[in-house]
């Protein structure tokens, strides 16, 4: 093989190799699939749903960064909701695949209507994944068991 030939080689490898590392660091760590009644929208990096009356579903993930644990995230979270005008309206605990993960239902006013958001987030060692829903209060709440039901069988 000629020098130039072992340099173009030398060259392709190291594109492919950093292609490869950066699919492997953005490519999603989670399976997930869109509620029951929801349609979903094709994308590679984040699973995202909506339903006739327009509630939306999003799966995506995050860097874990900084590195943190389920509480810390959870609050995080709740506070940054907070501090943007949403209303604190209930916490619970949700697991998915097995791994504990936290959920927050919160409220704001949107024009004439109140809006529900609810968000789950699971730390799944340097991703978190996260789920949310949003919507109509009435119209969130009639999908709400299967939006739960979605989260829960998210594959970690």
């Amino acid at each position: 093989m000629t020098k130039i030939r072992v340099v173009i080689l030398a060259v392709v490898v190291a594109v492919l190799a950093g292609v490869g590392a950066v699919l492997v660091w953005t490519w999603p760590t989670f399976a997930a699939r869109a509620p029951a009644g929801f349609a979903a929208f094709d994308g590679w990096r984040a699973l995202k749903a909506v339903s006739p009356e327009g509630v939306v579903y999003r799966v995506r993930q995050a860097r874990n960064e900084p590195r943190a644990d389920l509480p810390f995230w959870c609050e995080a979270l709740k506070k940054r909701m907070q501090d943007a005008g949403y209303t604190f309206v209930a916490e619970s605990q949700i697991k998915a695949g097995g791994a504990p993960g936290c959920l927050l239902d919160l409220a704001a006013p949107q024009g004439t209507f109140d809006y529900s958001y609810l968000t789950a987030v699971f730390v799944d060692g340097r991703h978190l994944v996260i789920a949310e829903a949003a919507g109509e209060v009435l119209k969130l709440n009639e999908r709400k068991k299967d939006i739960v039901t979605a989260i829960a069988a998210i594959d970690l």
